[in-house]
């Protein structure tokens, strides 16, 4: 199966990790891709196509390809919408350090569960299918895990390394929120909440203004 796997050095260890000598697919950077290693494959992950909406053209070069693109800060359905593909086509949580886990996180359009269930016995991956939502489902929820620790250390209440100690002994979490928000990267965790805001209009994604500060301070 020739697959090629569109990401940063980051994303491509995360899928050699998860996939390692069962696929080891063709890999590329969001600055070398070209239409010939798109017509070559048979699957294309592309874990930063709303970064480079360029890459929406691309595929219809090949559009015998399955995509599956990370719509962690967007939908599926808007993706379709704007690029027009007739692909067969999937959304995953691409976000760093939620892609290699023992379920693919994923989303379709309507009528496409089946299918899903056919390409991840192909990829021998076992997977989990959610709503199409901005932020699906995980990356939803522990984004506003972190941003709501950044609230605590903001209002005085605790420290950060005292908010991750609680939450591995106290919730059972591998890692605590600001050890998260590191592994995620906070310009993927502002701009989800960002998009979430936009989305939805709800004051519980608020961006926490000492976020914002680090993010900032970041750029």
């Amino acid at each position: 199966m020739d697959i090629l796997v569109i990401g940063n050095a980051n994303a491509h260890a995360e899928f050699k990790s998860k996939f390692g000598s069962k696929h080891p697919g063709s890999f590329k950077s969001c600055y070398e891709i070209d239409y010939e290693d798109v017509k070559a494959a048979e699957i294309i992950f592309d874990f930063e196509v709303t970064d480079n909406p360029e890459h929406g053209k691309i595929y219809h070069q090949n559009p015998q390809a399955i995509l599956m693109v990370n719509t962690v800060k967007t939908t599926l359905a808007e993706m379709v919408k704007n690029y027009h593909w007739e692909h067969t086509i999937m959304g995953f949580n691409g976000l760093p350090g939620m892609f290699n886990r023992p379920l693919l996180e994923l989303t379709t359009l309507e009528g496409g569960r089946s299918v899903v269930g056919e390409i991840c016995k192909r990829l021998e991956s076992e997977y989990r299918i959610v709503e199409d939502r901005v932020g699906m489902v995980t990356p939803r929820v522990v984004c506003m895990i972190i941003n709501e620790a950044f609230y605590t250390v903001l209002e005085g209440t605790a420290e950060e390394q005292d908010i991750d100690l609680a939450m591995k002994l106290g919730t059972n979490y591998p890692e605590g929120p600001f050890k998260m928000a590191r592994t995620i990267g906070l310009a993927h965790v502002y701009e989800l909440l960002e998009a979430l805001g936009h989305d939805t209009g709800e004051e519980r994604y608020k961006i926490c203004p000492l976020l914002k500060k680090r993010f900032l301070a970041e750029q």
